[in-house]
């Protein structure tokens, strides 16, 4: 692929369930920004998007991840980094959204079998309300997040993920299993998430296809595989150019 700047624009059209009686279709214009500066990896993405099938609702969301790497040994690093999502929803008498920071750290082993990873984030999760007519009267939540990772040479991973409430009231949030594929135009999830039982099943393909500055992108997801009365299928497809 061509060098860049690390800035892409896309355009995709989704639909979050094509078996739905009541399926809606989106549309979303995008920009994002990746860069490595030597040991310190800066990631920004922008979005707007609106239903094709009726006004609202109308979504924006911003997301800003910044890392920095401390090699350690030839081997092995310590990373800490800080990740912040934030949603604004737009609908007549409804306006609102939420956010979510999350201060990490983490280390990382490098092996020839495969690379290990451990992480510790302590995620916040706050409402936006406010910026419109009504807000959002969601609390805001604290917790912790443990997650473990194992990557084969192979590109083949396994990831597992708990998440703990702190505060306002003490309580045990998730915990999800996830084995992963990810190539340089295939990614692939097999996930397992619930509380005291595994009970929601999903499964979820992305490709990418590149030429040179403008890369083509798909997705499927198939949720609550589990349960049958339950089950969605999202689909998404778009556009990407590389500056």
């Amino acid at each position: 692929m061509a060098d860049t700047i690390g800035l892409r624009a896309g355009l995709y059209m989704d639909s979050p369930d094509l078996i739905a009686d009541d399926r809606q279709f989106f549309l979303t214009p995008q920009l994002e920004y990746e860069h490595s500066f030597g040991k310190f990896d800066v990631y920004g993405k922008g979005q707007y998007t609106f239903s094709l099938t009726g006004l609202y609702p109308q979504f924006f969301f911003a997301e800003e991840w910044f890392a920095f790497h401390l090699p350690l040994t030839s081997l092995s690093e310590f990373r800490i980094g800080l990740h912040n999502e934030n949603e604004l929803r737009i609908k007549p008498d409804q306006n609102g959204g939420g956010g979510r920071v999350k201060p990490e750290a983490g280390y990382a082993l490098f092996l020839p079998p495969g690379d290990i990873s451990l992480a510790l984030g302590l995620p916040l999760a706050y409402p936006l309300g406010g910026w419109g007519t009504t807000g959002d009267t969601r609390d805001t939540r604290f917790g912790l997040e443990m997650t473990a990772a194992y990557v084969t040479p192979l590109w083949l991973g396994f990831e597992a993920v708990a998440n703990l409430i702190a505060a306002p009231v003490t309580s045990f949030d998730s915990i999800k299993f996830a084995l992963n594929y990810t190539g340089d135009q295939f990614y692939g999830e097999l996930a397992f998430r619930g509380k005291e039982s595994f009970s929601y099943f999903s499964l979820k393909a992305e490709f990418n296809y590149f030429f040179d500055f403008l890369i083509l992108w798909g997705a499927l997801e198939a949720g609550d595989l589990a349960n049958p009365d339950a089950l969605t299928l999202g689909a998404a497809a778009g556009i990407k150019y590389r500056f």
